[in-house]
């Protein structure tokens, strides 16, 4: 089964190559720097969920979620399973941005932004969740583009996400936001 993974692994490598323009290049590299971070959930959903009354425990819950995810994927799965990216195998010229010197699964790019998503899928309305669920997904998908994640680093991160995501939020509302 490990050998199938690795060979979808290597062929969504060769596909992604494949469809590089110099348009989507810049457009997919816009999308992988705004998930850097969790800049770009930072910016566009905790502050201003902050600031309004309405949507304060969302805040809360997505700050919370988002600590817990960068916990457990960056600090302690993503040191554990330690996987090369693929763009260990890929020359310098041929990158669109600078090599990521960390390890490669999970995709914490794809993780926060699905954690992001779901808190906020459980708390706001459509018209907030659904461009949510697009950013994520256009975040997670710039990182295979990119060559610096392998699709299983990124549906393990998306996996992770939503686990996180759920997860503290369920805990906050049976804990600290009763009611």
């Amino acid at each position: 089964m490990f050998q199938k993974l690795r060979q979808l692994d290597e062929r969504v490598v060769e596909r992604m190559s494949a469809i590089h323009r110099p348009v989507l290049d810049k457009v997919m590299v816009l999308f992988t720097y705004s998930g850097t971070g969790a800049f770009i959930w930072w910016i566009a959903f905790v502050i201003p969920m902050l600031i309004s009354r309405r949507f304060r425990e969302t805040s809360a819950i997505m700050t919370a979620a988002l600590g817990v995810n960068y916990l457990l994927g960056e600090i302690i799965i993503k040191k554990s399973v330690g996987r090369d990216r693929p763009s260990t195998r890929i020359s310098d010229e041929d990158m669109k941005i600078n090599k990521p010197k960390d390890h490669s699964f999970p995709s914490g790019h794809s993780a926060s932004s699905f954690c992001a998503f779901t808190v906020t899928a459980w708390f706001c309305p459509f018209w907030i969740w659904v461009p949510a669920l697009l950013l994520a997904i256009t975040i997670a998908f710039s990182r295979m583009y990119l060559r610096v994640h392998y699709l299983t680093d990124v549906m393990g991160g998306v996996v992770l996400g939503i686990l996180d995501g759920t997860l503290v939020t369920l805990i906050f509302r049976a804990f600290v936001f009763k009611g």
